[in-house]
């Protein structure tokens, strides 16, 4: 069963003319997280919940993983993540598992990698790159391997950019990208190269960000995002905002509260089903929840994964 990529689940699925409904299509078999702590990736299947063994983990030396963040998966199932030290991006053969060896990476000095964060792809298989330490988005050519430059690179004052984070691309190749130290969703036309304004921005006190971390755009437009909360209070949330949302906007929606479970949210992806599926970072609560595509409010997960079996540890981005 074909898996759909986390950042582009929206260019893989039809137009939906609602932007309030969900999307429709096959439900994939399984998602992907990158365990930073732990430095492995591990998949689970649609429907886990509890204390659940991952259906399959890459693990160890052989796969060059170090610190993983973010993750994406390409429709035939190949998975494409992040490493540091030296900073690169691995590719790993579908259905992988163990330790394995890439069967690709993007490394070097050409790249211009120096700490990749958030990953998505493009409907014609870029691969776009959140540099959090560059305060830059690096596009890669569909298929680049080596110690090769970026076909795109967008960067500048001009930018806004402050340690971006998250990334993803809607139907119409719009890049939605998390400011992590900004508190706002930058929005970059399709072909935006260089030091590029952004065509839209999100933010100010109504948004209710907070440390915005991963993010998701649906068929319809609508965008979700973690936010990490800060660290004094816990503020973790998720929040949703409508189609075509800009500036000071107020959410339609925010997941926030005891009962969600969230905690130090760092992750988030739609399955084809509209669910909501949160990565949660804190050290004592490593955590997947799972929400319906209406939730909000002090809302009870559908599901949530944690436990030993599990074996999360500091989970980061997700991706079907």
């Amino acid at each position: 069963m074909r898996r759909i990529a986390l950042s582009i689940i929206v260019g893989f699925l039809g137009a939906c003319s609602d932007s309030s409904s969900p999307p429709v299509d096959q439900t994939p078999e399984r998602y992907y997280v990158a365990n930073k702590g732990s430095s492995a990736i591990s998949a689970f299947a649609v429907g886990d919940t509890g204390n659940v063994a991952p259906d399959l983990t890459i693990s160890g030396t052989n796969t060059t993983l170090d610190q993983p963040e973010g993750i994406v998966a390409d429709p035939a199932g190949v998975v494409i993540t992040t490493s540091l030290n030296p900073a690169r991006i691995v590719v790993f053969a579908a259905n992988a598992v163990g330790d394995v060896p890439p069967i690709a990476a993007i490394v070097g000095n050409n790249t211009r990698l120096s700490e990749p964060a958030g990953l998505a792809l493009d409907q014609a298989g870029r691969l776009f790159v959140a540099d959090r330490a560059s305060d830059s988005i690096l596009v890669f050519a569909n298929g680049a391997r080596g110690n090769v430059p970026p076909g795109a690179a967008i960067g500048g004052s001009n930018t806004l950019l402050s340690a971006p984070e998250g990334i993803a691309i809607d139907l119409h190749g719009k890049v939605y990208v998390t400011s992590g130290l900004g508190d706002a969703i930058l929005v970059f036309g399709a072909s935006a190269t260089g030091n590029a304004q952004p065509i839209d921005t999100i933010g100010g006190p109504n948004t209710g960000l907070d440390k915005p971390m991963g993010i998701a755009v649906d068929p319809g437009g609508r965008i979700y995002v973690a936010n990490y909360g800060t660290t004094i209070v816990n503020n973790s949330s998720v929040t949703v905002f409508a189609a075509g949302a800009h500036g000071n906007a107020t959410p339609i929606a925010v997941i926030k509260g005891d009962s969600t479970g969230l905690d130090q949210p760092v992750g988030i992806a739609l399955d084809a089903a509209g669910k909501i599926y949160v990565a949660n970072s804190a050290d004592l609560n490593n955590r997947i929840t799972v929400y319906a595509h209406t939730a909000s409010g002090n809302v009870a997960p559908l599901a949530t994964i944690a436990g030993n079996n599990a074996g999360l540890s500091v989970p980061s981005h997700l991706s079907f």
